[in-house]
Formats: structure tokens, sequence, C-alpha cells
């Protein structure tokens, strides 16, 4: 866990994002959570290609770095604004199954320049079958949107 002494954990994503950068704040937000790893993925085409990642295990492969749109979950974040699916593999909403066999859980939530336009997805995933609890959500949903200042 890091070691951050802040008020609230909103100051604490903020904090390090100025003073750390990107990685160690998604370190913090992966701590929150079981997931195993924790990305920004940057729209680029019809790839999205890891622009920051934290894997917990430290073993970030490389299949994970460019993905494309039509096989990712994050296409449905994109469409949708944010997307959620614990058990990939049971999800009856998912036909066409993305990485099916490989990423089971995943959380995504889209980021969007100043101007509206989208530029990628910020999200949790992992290997196995993961949930987030809604009070998670619902501080991601404050604390993400402080990522794209950050983002080239």
């Amino acid at each position: 866990m890091l070691d951050v002494d802040l008020p609230a954990p909103a100051a604490a994503v903020r904090s390090l994002l100025a003073s750390r950068g990107i990685v160690p704040a998604l370190a913090l937000l992966n701590d929150r959570t079981s997931f195993r790893f924790t990305a920004i993925y940057k729209l680029n085409g019809d790839v999205m290609r890891a622009a920051h990642a934290f894997d917990r295990d430290s073993e970030y492969r490389t299949w994970l770095k460019v993905v494309p749109l039509g096989k990712s979950f994050c296409q449905y974040a994109l469409e949708h604004g944010e997307f959620m699916t614990s058990h990939a593999s049971k999800d009856q909403r998912l036909t066409n199954r993305p990485y099916a066999g490989m990423v089971e859980s995943y959380y995504g939530r889209l980021l969007t320049r100043g101007c509206g336009t989208p530029y990628g997805t910020f999200i949790h995933f992992d290997l196995e079958p993961r949930s987030i609890p809604t009070e998670e959500i619902r501080f991601l949903r404050e604390v993400i949107p402080q990522f794209i200042d950050y983002l080239e």
C-alpha cells in the first residue's frame, strides 16, 4: 500500500498525480480494489494502446499493451461512458466475448479531453472474476476526470 497521509482519498489521488505522476495514482486506485491491473488506455484509430499501467504482480504482459478496439471491453466504455462486467465468460450481454479466456473482469470509464473528444479509458481489469462496490464506482466517477490534465 502506498504511504499517503492526506485527509481524503480524492485529495490523495490529486496529490499523487501532481507530485509523483500517473502510475503512482493508478497504484493507489488499484490498492482500493481486488483487481490485478489498473490502466489508462488511449484511443488511437481502431486500437486501444496502454498509455499508463499498473500491475499488482509487476508482470505487465505485452499482450495487454495494444488491443484492437473491436475486440476490447473498452469499446463498450467508449460507447456508453462506463462499462463493467465481473464475470465476462458468464455475461449474457457479451456476444463476441472480448479476450475470452484472458480478461474475465473489467471496469472501464470513458476519459474525455476538455473539448469533449474521447481520449480513451480508465480501467480496472483482471484475469479472474472480480467485482467493484457501488461506492467505489461513485468515487472513481469523481477522481477519474483528474487524470486528463496529466495525459498528453
